[in-house]
């Protein structure tokens, strides 16, 4: 079981990301094999969001699943330089960004030089972004206003 903390939390716990699906036993008891056979994996996740409450959220999200922050991103050029300094695991990347660049270029360019993918969270949905940002090939699309189940599906396409 997942217990929330609070947002200052040092260490946020691991979140289970699979477990194996164990036979029982002739007994009907559970396979001592399914104990052992979870994982856990805590990812590094830059977050790339101009709206600073939003980003907040985000951030409570991540840490209430057992997901480390790197940084927090506002413009499409300080998420590309985060990364390539940070090398997170993910992205989770607004489309709308402030200055010449948005979204799908910073994931873009992210996803061409350093092999980081990313999963888009955008309240932008219409067939015209939704085109642009799916040829990234991006994880996910995930929108907003996102929700802990929402982003825990998105997280799940995450290589293992």
């Amino acid at each position: 079981m997942i217990s929330l903390q609070s947002l200052s939390s040092p260490s946020p716990p691991k979140l289970w990301l699979a477990a194996a699906a164990a036979a029982q036993g002739e007994d009907g008891s559970d396979d001592q094999a399914r104990q052992e056979n979870l994982e856990t994996r805590t990812l590094r996740v830059l977050i790339v969001e101009d709206e600073f409450f939003i980003s907040l959220h985000t951030k409570g999200l991540l840490q209430t699943l057992g997901h480390a922050v790197v940084a927090i991103a506002v413009t499409a050029d300080q998420a590309v330089a985060i990364a390539e300094r940070e090398r997170p695991d993910v992205v989770l990347m607004d489309i709308r960004l402030p200055g010449p660049r948005d979204g799908v270029d910073a994931a873009e360019e992210i996803r061409n030089r350093f092999g980081i993918s990313s999963i888009f969270v955008t309240a932008n949905t219409d067939p015209h972004t939704r085109g642009r940002a799916q040829a990234v090939q991006p994880i996910a699309i995930l929108e907003k206003p996102l929700t802990e189940q929402r982003l825990r599906q998105g997280l799940s396409g995450v290589a293992q």
